[in-house]
């Protein structure tokens, strides 16, 4: 039974419509207006149930239809289980069904038309160039995993279906971007051909194709780059190449470690990409972040243990988007992976921040008060920890500038038995509890008005504030525990799913229209004190307020202002150039540096010297001089002037092989400091006896130095590369070849 009313409020109006099982969250389609006053795109709602029914709405959320009648009435009859968009025409919707029918829309479900495909069909993929091409995969049951896939595609929008490739594990079209460089009909994919793995691409369906690479084990494409792994032996590498050029410039990725088992995308829409790698095979839930340059192909560490999941493949990674270069991610404590259990490290968990890039990482700092204004004592280790996606989602949205919100708490290390919900304004600087216990939640009207609920539990009550969580006013809608809280950043309208003690779905509109309050004012003076807005400018962990060398201002609404904010676009003005201090560089490849900052040394101290390239060692046929790395290069993306420099420096060839080999001696020195004093001494008792002897002797006294400074040198080496192996068997124990490697999605990442 279907049930729509309205749930009365004086202020808000909440519209709730009950579907026959629990709701997946809703999806978007936009028709262009023929109205030409208004809005240029008009929205179409679709949700999807648990049991393969299909419901719309075409005013926002306020009445919904369940359109599977509709479909019943055409004599179509089938359980839906996929709403997909068309990239490339924002009015086409494709819906698919487990029995073999496809439902084709051209005007957001306005019209149906259908089509028919094997049901063995599944993960179809559209192209972004043209709406009726699409691609789909079956089952080979001649093949052998992970290559059984059979490839198929249609040109006329799923009426008819053509077999195109065999023994595939992937494959994608690769028009991700509007280049003449790359055919519409372009597709990537890995597979096996006369039993070599290979990534390939064909611009006529495989009738014939070019290698990109071969071994290859999985790729993934975006904007910019396309991605491939490949295995030689019992190796991995990482391989890209722009995403707009011939593929078969692949480049190696350069990391500083040969152990390599899994990757993850994390953010490839800045200038520099991170990347996350496992290094472990046995414990794929630890790995290391890293940032490359600009050109994408050279890596360095940013981040070390931070947090993966093992059933989603998602790395507790988020990026805010609405401030350059701010990251939250969660890590396992260096210290406790050399004493605890693999079992044990979900309790030592702690939350990081970034203001640069990756560059150094911070703790997050704890609210000096909680929500009823009690203070709370932290200090020492102690700070602020949130749940990350592993478990759950910061949220943040691109349009409401410095906003984060997040549950987690404070102490050591992140509990999951005590979570409560805290809000940032600031991009991460500074943090306020805003409500006891775990909630879920959304920002409406760029942040101006904030929704949430009780997560996880049955629940009679939304909440909802004016002014960034400092007071919540309390909605009263049926018990339900609450799955999602949707809302489009210019609205003022919320769509929220649930299910009941029954298991039904509900969906719910609550419209803060109603509130009839004023459209905010005062934006271009937000120095006047009866303006609405305010500015904000960005500042460091050190309150510095010069970010990537430059210094910029925001204008948003003040925090007490009670208005819809309803602007279309952030106002965001440059005020100054700024010099080079030493936070406008990270550490260059071959060099990282603790959680608190620190001078960036050597990865050698981390592992055996066989394990990581010297980055200070002159190239190979070095003449004359070249440019040695003094640790550091600029991040990408800044634009200080003048200053701190820490770019490479012209040294000659002879000096810098010297320092080379000196560093390495210091650097095995200062991890055997014990057994090299035992050794000194030892040698120095031989020597004043053999001196003793041979006093009028210079000859033999010369000799017997250099005999006992090259065994030494020898012995210190042995002694250094078994302490090494000891201590990297306590960082990265029981290291094995995995037969496989996993490209996961994140996001929209891998």
């Amino acid at each position: 039974m279907l049930i729509l009313f309205i749930i009365g409020v004086s202020a808000v109006n909440v519209t709730l419509f009950q579907a026959d099982s629990a709701l997946y969250s809703p999806q978007f389609c936009l028709m262009r207006n023929s109205n030409l006053e208004g809005k240029d795109w008009l929205e179409t709602i679709f949700a999807l149930s648990e049991k393969g029914r299909i419901y719309k709405s075409v005013d926002n959320g306020y009445k919904w239809s369940d359109e599977t009648l509709i479909l019943e009435k055409m004599g179509i009859n089938d359980w839906f289980y996929e709403i997909q968009t068309s990239p490339a025409n924002k009015e086409v919707v494709y819906i698919f069904g487990k029995n073999g029918t496809g439902i084709r829309s051209e005007d957001c479900g306005s019209h149906y038309t259908w089509f028919t495909f094997p049901s063995s069909f599944s993960d179809f993929k559209l192209n972004s160039m043209d709406d009726e091409w699409m691609l789909a995969f079956s089952n080979c049951e001649r093949c052998h995993p992970p290559f059984n896939k059979e490839v198929h595609k249609s040109n006329d929008g799923g009426k008819t279906w053509q077999w195109i490739l065999s023994s595939a594990m992937m494959a994608s079209w690769d028009k991700l971007i509007d280049s003449e460089l790359i055919p519409d009909e372009r597709i990537v994919a890995c597979h096996l051909e006369y039993n070599q793995s290979r990534v390939t691409y064909s611009d006529d369906y495989y009738n014939s194709y070019k290698i990109i690479h071969n071994n290859g084990t999985g790729f993934f494409q975006t904007q910019f780059h396309m991605f491939v792994i490949s295995k030689f032996q019992s190796a991995y590498r990482l391989h890209v190449a722009p995403a707009f050029y011939d593929y078969a410039q692949m480049i190696n990725i350069s990391i500083p470690f040969d152990q390599q088992y899994s990757y993850t995308l994390l953010d490839t829409e800045s200038e520099s990409i991170f990347l996350s790698i496992s290094h472990n095979q046995t414990n794929k839930k630890l790995t290391n972040i890293y940032t490359s340059d600009f050109q994408g192909f050279k890596f360095t560490i940013s981040l070390l243990n931070n947090v993966r999941s093992l059933n989603t493949g998602q790395c507790d990674f988020e990026k805010i988007e609405s401030l350059k270069g701010v990251y939250i991610a969660n890590i396992y404590d260096h210290e406790k992976l050399k004493v605890v259990k693999e079992s044990d490290l979900e309790k030592y968990k702690k939350t990081v921040i970034t203001f640069d890039k990756g560059a150094i990482w911070h703790p997050l700092k704890a609210p000096e008060t909680d929500v009823n204004g009690q203070q709370i004592h932290c200090s020492g280790d102690c700070s602020l920890h949130l749940q990350g996606r592993s478990v759950s989602k910061i949220y943040r949205e691109s349009k409401a500038v410095g906003l984060i919100m997040a549950s987690g708490n404070i102490g050591l290390y992140l509990e999951e038995k005590t979570i409560n919900t805290y809000f940032s304004r600031d991009g991460g600087m500074t943090w306020y509890e805003v409500r006891k216990g775990h909630h879920i939640y959304s920002f409406g009207d760029r942040g101006g008005i904030i929704v949430m609920a009780k997560a996880k539990s049955l629940t009679e009550e939304l909440l909802y504030s004016w002014d960034e969580g400092l007071s919540w006013e309390s909605i009263k809608i049926p018990k339900m525990i609450v799955t999602s809280i949707t809302s489009r950043s210019l609205y003022i309208n919320f769509i929220i799913t649930g299910i009941d003690e029954k298991r039904k779905g509900i969906i719910l509109n609550v419209d803060f229209t109603t509130l009839h309050q004023r459209i905010c004012s005062g934006i271009w003076d937000p120095l006047d004190p009866d303006s609405d807005y305010e500015f904000w400018i960005p500042k460091n962990y050190e309150n510095g307020k010069c970010l990537f060398g430059q210094k910029f201002r925001h204008t948003r609404r003040k925090r007490d202002a009670k208005c819809f904010n309803q602007q279309s676009y952030d106002k965001l003005q440059y005020i100054d150039s700024c010099e080079c201090t030493i936070e406008d560089w990270e550490c260059d490849y071959g060099f990282y540096h603790k959680i608190d900052g620190g001078p960036c040394v050597p990865i050698a101290s981390l592992f055996e010297e066989d394990q990581y390239i010297d980055i200070l060692k002159p190239p190979e046929n070095c003449t004359g001089t070249y440019m040695k790395s003094q640790g550091y290069r600029k991040i990408v993306g800044d634009f200080c002037t003048g200053g701190v420099d820490l770019d490479p420096i012209e040294t000659p060839c002879e000096d810098g092989l010297q320092q080379s080999l000196s560093n390495q001696t210091q650097t095995l020195a200062q991890n055997s400091i014990k057994k090299e004093q035992i050794f000194n001494e030892t040698v120095q008792v031989e020597m004043n006896v053999n001196v003793g002897i041979q006093l009028n002797n210079s000859i033999y006294i010369g000799i017997l130095i250099i005999l006992i400074a090259f065994f030494g040198f020898v012995f210190l080496k042995k002694m250094k590369a078994k302490e090494n192996l000891d201590m990297k068997k306590d960082y990265y124990s029981n290291f094995e070849r995995g037969e496989r490697i996993s490209l996961r999605e994140d996001d929209d990442g891998i």
